[in-house]
């Protein structure tokens, strides 16, 4: 009995040690976030809307990225997501956990003052660097890579008439030709 309760320990290690080479053999992958940005205060049957269509927006472009073999992670964040450390924070975190070297968002928003729907993807590098605050290395997020941005006049019913499945296609089709993996 008691050579048992230390042999467990000993084969979860090892274990853990075989599979550690498995990890890092895995692609590395792309963390696909969308956010929208129109947050109403009072109104929450617009910020239904508004989370809808960039969840569908970023559920397209992730699947769209996945048919191509890429490896991927999405963390859609809805428009209330309004505290950006705490954003930041979740998504170092999930990038990390999930060995991700690569941050794609997907965000469709209002530009009330250009009255424009704007539908955008940008991909930023994640970094490995060191702690400067403590022991071992942290994930930063780096200067945007890849921009694409396709802008709609805003209308009353843009949002009734937008195609986030046409858009993310073909979106997501340009950024894999332009960053192949």
């Amino acid at each position: 009995m008691l050579r048992a309760a230390w042999l467990a320990p000993l084969l979860l290690a090892a274990a853990l040690a075989a599979a550690a080479p498995l990890r890092a053999a895995e692609p590395a992958c792309t963390l696909v976030v969308g956010h929208g940005r129109n947050l109403a205060l009072d109104d929450h049957e617009a910020n239904t809307a508004w989370n809808q269509v960039n969840n569908l927006f970023n559920a397209q472009v992730a699947g769209q990225l996945q048919r191509a073999g890429w490896r991927v992670l999405r963390l859609p964040l809805p428009v209330e997501a309004r505290d950006l450390p705490s954003n930041v924070r979740t998504m170092l975190d999930r990038a990390q956990d999930g060995g991700c070297d690569q941050l794609l968002e997907t965000t469709i928003f209002a530009d009330d003052e250009a009255q424009l729907l704007v539908v955008r993807l940008r991909a930023h590098p994640l970094a490995t660097v060191r702690n400067l605050a403590g022991p071992g290395a942290m994930l930063m997020i780096g200067e945007p890579i890849y921009t694409s941005q396709r802008d709609m006049r805003l209308l009353l019913r843009s949002l009734d008439t937008l195609s986030p499945a046409d858009l993310a296609r073909d979106m997501a089709a340009d950024f894999i030709r332009q960053n192949p993996r």
